[in-house]
């Protein structure tokens, strides 16, 4: 009878392992988000906050903080857009920036926004960090 026992208990020791290990790896998952608009200018019926001011590049929160955007400057025929967005801790995102086309770029400045649905892990009511390679903005939390 004893022998029973243990062999009945083999199985389920391993299959408690492999759900803390599924728990584990599940905890240090990361979430990509693709746009889901991209358009030349700056958002629509949003005032640019005055940090803005002089090309600056900055992110607003959009549809009551079901989706926010961000707003880069740079040549209007070669756009710096923004190709996917991760969240890598609490209210903290990852922009990584879409290459620039091989085509002749103009020597203008203009903004360019891309649109992206505000992920799961992301609290709106507390500022949102967001880093790019060269600059970090903060999303302001939606108060009220």
């Amino acid at each position: 009878m004893l022998t029973t026992i243990r062999t009945r208990r083999r199985p389920l020791l391993g299959l408690a392992g492999a759900v803390i290990v599924l728990a584990a790896l599940a905890g240090c998952s990361t979430s990509v988000s693709h746009p889901v608009d991209d358009y030349k200018g700056e958002p629509r019926g949003v005032v640019p906050p005055a940090s803005s001011a002089g090309g600056a590049a900055y992110a607003v929160w959009l549809k009551g903080g079901a989706q926010f955007a961000i707003v880069l400057y740079g040549s209007s025929t070669c756009p710096p857009k923004v190709a996917t967005v991760e969240s890598i801790a609490s209210n903290q995102l990852k922009a990584t920036p879409a290459p620039i086309g091989d085509g002749v770029c103009t020597r203008d400045y203009a903004p360019h926004t891309t649109v992206f649905a505000t992920p799961g892990s992301v609290t709106t009511k507390s500022d949102v960090t967001i880093k790019l390679p060269d600059s970090t903005l903060t999303l302001p939390g939606i108060r009220g």
